[in-house]
């Protein structure tokens, strides 16, 4: 049974490599490669992309910087909390009694 299935999915093997050499195969994909990245349009849009990429990060250091300076401009008006003496506790009051201890019997 399992000679029967290892035949048949040789011979599947086989026709879909005569398929896709009769498609075209690597040398129609290399084909349309080199025609995409040949072309102006697909440049300019590279350099476009780049150069909106610089502005971006560009405008993020800005808001960065000035989310930095906000924040420590905040630290610095604020004025620290006043320092008190710590309090002292009363003591505990508890509810114990005295033990008396019972002299150990001896067996």
């Amino acid at each position: 049974m399992s000679v029967l299935a290892l035949i048949l999915s040789i011979i599947a093997l086989i026709i879909a490599i005569l398929a896709y050499q009769r498609v075209g195969g690597m040398a129609e994909l290399r084909k349309q490669i080199e025609q995409i990245a040949s072309s102006a349009e697909l440049r300019k849009s590279v350099d476009s992309l780049a150069a909106a990429t610089e502005t971006l990060k560009d405008k993020t250091a800005e808001a960065i910087g000035k989310l930095e300076t906000a924040f420590k401009g905040e630290k610095k008006k604020e004025k620290p909390a006043p320092k008190r003496a710590p309090r002292k506790r009363a003591p505990r009051r508890t509810k114990r009694t005295a033990r008396t201890e019972k002299p150990e019997e001896s067996s």
